[in-house]
């Protein structure tokens, strides 16, 4: 690889596969991509890791194989943390200003934020986002989005917190280390995803991005452009395929195959006459792709009202102005997009290709592929303003891991840096 120029590499780490980008920076909104590749991942199970050894064997195969088409060597790279035990919670936490001018300064701040974490944080749990809302002053209506230096008799901050388990993100850091790869900053899937998915007028006016994948369903609403709720489904495409194989007698990999060649969840688009062919367990059978589809979209409906539920209950599907935004290889199937509309009564559509992230013309294609979506969304946050985290200065020349999370806070000022 060129030193002259900026390098950054990507990895996702997600229930079936392992993906990775390796890319050079000409610019922040010039991104190219010079090396990918995609592991089949074998020790995760629903987003949580099983087997240590088999994550780290996929991500090192990963690894290898994009570093042999970068023609260069990996040695620290952005990781997308899985959420799938995700908790997130809206939080506030209020401060008054005591000094005599009455000035926020990063001391009320930080103060704020100490606060609105004090009610939710335990100790099992690690605080992987903190991703300010917006601020109030002297208890006003109106919220700011930089309170530094304006004058007020009290600060109240408003955050969406997002925590994962303690352990989870040991086993995470263990199987990193182990592929022999220095963690530059960690960032919640979710977020990673919306930032390649998501334009900026959709986060503006009210969007929801459903990123479904093989273990889970991750949700996360954007609205005036910030953060407003992040919640994750125990459900995903493996739920569809261990039903097709429980329901026709098949193998898991036989099942799979008949969702990926075959799947639609819009019965409209599928001819009667349309017949299967497929081995069971005890030999050739023959099934309709009409009988094939009432099978998929019976979880597909049940993925997709779970989460109208939970937007309903939050108060949310009113303001999704600019509707859904599907993302994720399961939200990939036939006639998702019309399912989708038809049980949440938005708009919906695919996720947006972020043109800031580019390649060769020949790799372009596989570049677009909803495997590298949280790949793509990483190499873009590590140019951005989300890139900002509230980290301790490093002063020993290695950070400890849980200090390498970044948080998704908006650049208010470097100076919070040093409070944390």
């Amino acid at each position: 690889m060129n030193e002259a120029v900026p390098s950054v590499v990507a990895i996702d780490i997600g229930t079936h596969k392992v993906s990775v980008l390796i890319a050079k920076v000409h610019a922040p909104d010039k991104i190219q991509v010079i090396g990918m590749a995609s592991a089949r991942n074998k020790g995760m199970n629903k987003g949580k890791i099983v087997s240590l050894d088999k994550v780290t064997a996929a991500i090192k195969n990963a690894v290898q194989e994009a570093e042999d088409i970068a023609e260069c060597r990996v040695h620290s790279a952005w990781i997308s943390i899985p959420s799938t035990e995700l908790q997130s919670h809206y939080a506030v936490g209020r401060t008054p200003i005591a000094n005599p001018e009455h000035t926020i300064t990063t001391t009320e701040m930080v103060r704020a934020l100490e606060l609105a974490k004090a009610s939710h944080m335990t100790a099992d749990y690690y605080l992987a986002s903190a991703v300010p809302m917006g601020f109030e002053l002297d208890g006003e209506g109106e919220w700011v989005q930089n309170p530094l230096n304006l004058s007020a008799h009290s600060l109240t901050g408003h955050y969406q917190l997002m925590m994962l388990p303690i352990s989870t993100m040991q086993n995470l850091d263990r199987a990193i280390k182990g592929a022999n790869i220095f963690v530059e900053k960690m960032v919640v899937s979710c977020l990673a995803t919306a930032e390649s998915s998501l334009l900026k007028d959709e986060k503006e006016y009210g969007v929801c991005l459903l990123d479904i994948g093989a273990g889970t369903t991750n949700i996360a609403v954007y609205i005036e452009g910030q953060l407003a709720l992040a919640h994750t489904i125990q459900r995903g495409g493996e739920n569809v395929t261990r039903d097709i194989a429980t329901v026709l007698q098949t193998t898991t990999e036989e099942a799979e195959r008949l969702k990926l060649l075959h799947g639609c969840v819009d019965l409209q688009q599928v001819k009667p006459e349309h017949m299967i062919q497929f081995e069971a367990i005890d030999g050739p059978q023959s099934i309709s792709r009409i009988e094939l589809s009432d099978i998929i979209i019976a979880r597909y409906e049940e993925i997709l009202h779970t989460v109208r539920t939970e937007l309903e209950n939050k108060g949310a599907l009113q303001s999704l102005y600019h509707g859904v935004v599907l993302a994720g290889d399961a939200s990939q199937i036939e006639g998702m997009v019309t399912l989708t509309r038809h049980i949440l009564g938005v708009s919906a559509h695919l996720g947006n290709s972020p043109l800031e992230v580019f390649a060769e013309d020949q790799h372009l294609s596989v570049l677009r592929r909803s495997m590298y979506t949280t790949a793509t969304g990483l190499l873009m946050f590590s140019q951005g303003d989300l890139q900002e985290a509230i980290e301790e200065p490093d002063t020993s020349g290695k950070r400890p891991f849980f200090e390498r999370v970044a948080n998704g806070w908006s650049t208010f000022n470097d100076k919070l840096k040093s409070f944390f």
